[in-house]
């Protein structure tokens, strides 16, 4: 059809004001987070505003511990954020009164009431973060620690099972060091947190809940015959050559990239690493392997089972201070039992907290490893004791892990000096 130049203008005039009048009647909110990583939260911001065309979503990404400072500041400033995610440690307590409770929120916005959408042991963990019983955070999901992570092509190659105890993980290094010397048998960091995680796991699994009777202060004990016993059979990884001390050096990034490169037969972390699973997400992050497992840490304790703790991770909010609630609802709901569940959930850096939520089938790629995938994920959802760490304590008992393995101090000197520590009110367990 052809247009005068009158009715050319005419036509450019409508539909410029009905751009405007569109633009106008957006809603922009502001969300504030530290995770998951840039490219996924880009992913499902965007399917986010695909489904939502009338709400624009304002990202501020900030590293995990930048975050921690600029968060509490923003809030208390009365910034304008709509969606915050908070980390779920001593932050919740210490920004809850800017918070909206969100079962009223729910009740107001939501699809159903939050009980509803989420796990009921995810909002416990999440109430239990308050302090005074309320909900202010609606987690994303559940992450743990500590699991083993396998590349089954060198497993295959060297004729290896999956080790499921301190015999056969002894019989795993010695072959992988006789069969193929230029491997790293097991790969992890040494740094003082990540032992602290490795002797916690193994004390669960000869004294299931010990940390939580610890963490909340219900007679769990430093020194106690379950610490004693777990303490020194982590010890004593090392004084046997099953752990080589030259982990004590490694670095978080360098133990990630051995693995992830083919040079590493087993490597130790939390879940949060399960991305390596996801056939997706290694042909997103360029990771080479080609097939990947994870399994529970082998029972170090004797006549002990397999074990994890695990937390809550990722936890939505809506300040107080927002002036799109509704808006800032959708989002919060879309993220966690929504659509979104979806855009990111092949990263598997956590188990999602959405009841019912089952991930796709071709996420693996083989039946194997979305077998035992199932397995870890089982014993994350029902863990013996929670992920809730009091980090600047378990820098502690790192350093002492460290200190008997280079200069043979005793468990029991040990235990009596972090007992003493833990009760001493300078670390943040007396918050």
């Amino acid at each position: 059809m052809r247009f005068s130049k009158l009715a050319a203008f005419t036509v450019i005039l409508g539909v410029t004001c009905a751009s405007l009048a569109m633009a106008e009647d957006k809603t922009t909110i502001n969300f504030w987070t530290w995770a998951p990583p840039a490219p996924v939260v880009d992913k499902a911001v965007a399917a986010f505003e695909k489904a939502n065309p009338s709400i624009d979503v304002n990202v501020t990404l900030l590293e995990s511990t930048a975050y921690q400072d600029r968060l509490p500041l923003a809030l208390s400033s009365g910034d304008p954020v709509d969606v915050a995610a908070v980390q779920t440690s001593s932050m919740v307590k210490l920004v809850k009164d800017y918070l909206e409770p969100l079962p009223e929120l729910y009740n107001q916005y939501g699809a159903a009431p939050i009980d509803k959408q989420l796990a009921p042991k995810a909002l416990e963990q999440a109430k239990l973060l308050s302090g005074d019983g309320k909900l202010y955070i609606a987690p994303m999901g559940t992450l743990g620690s500590v699991v083993a992570y396998y590349n089954l092509d060198l497993m295959k190659q060297l004729g290896l099972p999956v080790p499921k105890d301190r015999a056969e993980l002894a019989a795993f290094v010695k072959a992988v060091k006789a069969k193929r010397p230029d491997l790293v048998p097991v790969a992890f960091t040494g740094a003082n947190w990540f032992l602290d995680e490795i002797a916690d796991t193994i004390i669960e699994q000869g004294a299931p809940g010990w940390f939580n009777a610890l963490r909340y202060n219900k007679s769990g004990k430093f020194d106690g015959p379950e610490f004693k016993a777990g303490f020194d059979a982590t010890v004593s990884l090392y004084k046997d050559g099953i752990f080589g001390k030259d982990t004590l050096d490694l670095d978080y990034g360098r133990a990630v990239e051995l693995f992830q490169q083919g040079n590493a037969v087993m490597f130790l972390q939390g879940t949060w690493e399960m991305g390596a699973l996801s056939a997706p997400f290694r042909k997103a992050n360029g990771i080479k392997l080609d097939n990947v497992t994870a399994s529970p840490l082998p029972v170090i304790a004797e006549g002990g089972k397999p074990a994890i703790r695990s937390f809550i991770e990722v936890g939505l909010a809506v300040p107080k201070n927002s002036k799109h609630k509704a808006e800032a609802m959708k989002f919060v709901q879309f993220m966690t039992a929504g659509e979104g569940v979806g855009q990111w959930g092949d990263t598997l850096f956590v188990v999602p907290s959405m009841q019912g939520y089952k991930l796709p089938k071709d996420i693996f790629s083989s039946e194997r490893s979305a077998k035992d995938y199932g397995v870890v994920a089982d014993l994350l959802l029902n863990a013996s004791s929670d992920r809730n760490n009091v980090s600047d304590f378990s820098n502690v008992v790192g350093d002492a892990i460290i200190k008997s393995i280079i200069s043979g101090t005793s468990t029991d000197d040990q235990a009596s000096y972090l007992q003493g520590e833990w009760d001493s009110g300078r670390y943040s367990n007396a918050l």
